[in-house]
């Protein structure tokens, strides 16, 4: 996909996102789980030009979900990232912020304290291996101040950054 999505197009791509989204939230753990799982292998192997603006239209679309539906969602992408190897793990932690400081205005639509509970709520295993490789990326970016600046602060203390 081309970073040119302006006006309706644009529109129409992140309403796309948003039933992407959507339609994987609504199904059952056990058809949703291999979709991510398949969707991350697949994200690897994109060029770094689909990955930054498949991230862009996830953060433009993860706000027009239900809190709930989106808990769910993240949960198992969650889960399912934590199976992946660290240098995997670090590309799309990259990805993510490098978008997120391109569009900051993102991260404000969000409920935050429905994901931190997410994030809570998986296994401390898991928790540990995400908050590790973040926080790998996060003080690896030039603009690491910036990034955490949009973090509420219960999130940062989830994440073991305070």
């Amino acid at each position: 996909m081309s970073r040119r999505r302006r006006g309706a197009v644009g529109q129409d791509l992140n309403g796309a996102a948003g039933n992407i989204i959507q339609i994987l939230a609504n199904l059952p753990d056990f058809l949703r789980r291999p979709m991510l799982q398949k969707r991350l292998t697949e994200f690897f192997g994109m060029s770094e030009r689909d990955r930054q603006d498949t991230i862009a239209l996830a953060l433009s679309a993860a706000p027009t979900i239900a809190p709930a539906k989106l808990s769910v969602l993240v949960k198992t992408w969650l889960e399912v990232l934590a199976g992946f190897d660290a240098a995997q793990r670090t590309v799309i932690f990259s990805v993510y912020c490098k978008q997120i400081l391109l569009q900051p205005e993102s991260l404000q639509k969000l409920n935050f304290q429905a994901l931190t509970a997410t994030f809570l709520s998986l296994q401390g295993r898991e928790r540990l291996i995400l908050a590790d490789s973040f926080k790998e990326v996060l003080f690896s970016l030039p603009k690491r101040d910036a990034l955490i600046a949009l973090i509420p602060e219960p999130s940062k203390k989830a994440l073991g950054l305070v």
